[in-house]
């Protein structure tokens, strides 16, 4: 244990005779357990020893943390980063030595969980994207940066979903067991940074991912380990990017940083990923040759479009909408923002010509919809 510990010194007779409470990690004893102390209820995890010693991470705890815990809406870091901790040294029969006070911050990385480990293994989140730049604490993380987090995760998601089972071509709704495998339930968020993670479909309602080894679930997230992959080839070589097809740069467009703005990184993980716990980073130097990429493929698979017509149909859950009676005489699946789906529905409803603007891609016809007005009667008239 050669590691200095920064913080306050403290009474280690405040927990000398803890009681243990409950075993949550017992391999070779305790690992991770909690105790009743003279100081508190809290959660102990063993985090460094030798032929002689051990020391103990100590943070207050309560049985709603440890709920959180063991239902996976908490990480293993996360319970046990309090405003106060302490470090506990003892021996082997875990009588208190020594015991400084001190925050989790100013422990060195190498003796902590990993960020987003959880509690077992079928806890671990199916998806995960960690924003990284400086300011993003608990209280100070921008409304802006959630949005793009959240956003930027499941529309990944669909995008690849999109490239898998080819659903862009298709007029009508996504099968609800489809569309759940891409808007998943969020498992958790965490601070020091920005972290949003997702959980798999309810067991019960999607056990095909229990059964096949090509779960519709793994090809997603095959299709997006791919992806990301891609972007981390040597000596930014672009040649693997060139190769993906247009959802997928879509999708990896979602998952790298803006270019200006308090993000600097994005953090990729997750079991579908089909990579353990490993987790990609993908910072500006990767956004900036997506973005050249995807304009690249952009300019020779899509174009700019303009055209009026009637909205059809409508599907609410996947925002899209199908165009006829346009203006070139062709119908066309167009997808849109949440930002106007009031208009689209307006629309929709009353059956009101309008006019649409967006990127058209030219193997389906599909329409990216950027902008959406209605056509007034002016417009009409003349």
């Amino acid at each position: 244990m050669d590691w200095n510990i920064k913080g306050l010194n403290s009474d280690p007779e405040d927990f000398r005779g803890f009681k243990t409470l409950s075993v949550l990690i017992d391999v070779d004893g305790p690992r991770l357990f909690t105790a009743e102390t003279r100081v508190c209820n809290a959660l102990f995890m063993l985090v460094d020893e030798n032929n002689e010693s051990a020391r103990f991470v100590v943070a207050p705890t309560s049985d709603a943390i440890i709920a959180q815990l063991e239902n996976g809406t908490v990480s293993v870091r996360n319970a046990l980063d309090q405003p106060v901790v302490w470090v506990l040294e003892t021996d082997h029969t875990l009588e208190p030595q020594n015991a400084w006070r001190t925050t989790l911050g100013e422990l060195p990385e190498s003796v902590l969980p990993a960020q987003g480990r959880m509690l077992w293994p079928h806890l671990q989140p199916a998806f995960r994207l960690r924003a990284i730049g400086e300011g993003l604490s608990h209280g100070t993380v921008p409304a802006s940066v959630i949005r793009q987090v959240v956003e930027g995760a499941s529309t990944a998601l669909r995008k690849a979903a999109a490239h898998v089972f080819k659903e862009p071509g298709k007029q009508g709704r996504a099968s609800n067991s489809r569309k759940r495998l891409y808007d998943l339930p969020v498992q958790h968020f965490a601070y020091n940074s920005f972290e949003v993670a997702f959980s798999l479909p309810p067991e019960q309602q999607e056990t095909l991912l229990q059964d096949e080894d090509d779960a519709e679930m793994q090809q997603i997230g095959t299709a997006l380990a791919e992806a990301i992959s891609s972007s981390n080839s040597a000596e930014n070589d672009d040649a693997n990017l060139q190769a993906l097809e247009i959802e997928l740069l879509e999708a990896l467009e979602k998952l790298v940083p803006p270019l200006s703005g308090t993000v600097t990184e994005f953090e990729v993980g997750g079991t579908i990923l089909g990579q353990g716990d490993k987790t990609f980073r993908l910072d500006r130097d990767t956004s900036k040759r997506v973005k050249k990429v995807l304009q690249t493929v952009r300019t020779k698979e899509e174009k700019i479009t303009t055209l009026e017509g009637l909205v059809a149909e409508m599907d609410r859950d996947n925002l899209t909408f199908t165009l006829r009676q346009t203006s070139d005489h062709k119908d066309h699946v167009c997808s849109f923002s949440a930002e106007v789906f009031d208009e689209v529905m307006d629309a929709f409803v009353n059956e009101n010509r309008v006019a649409i603007s967006g990127r058209e891609t030219l193997k389906s016809g599909n329409i990216d919809v950027s902008i959406f007005n209605e056509v007034g009667e002016d417009a009409l008239q003349g």
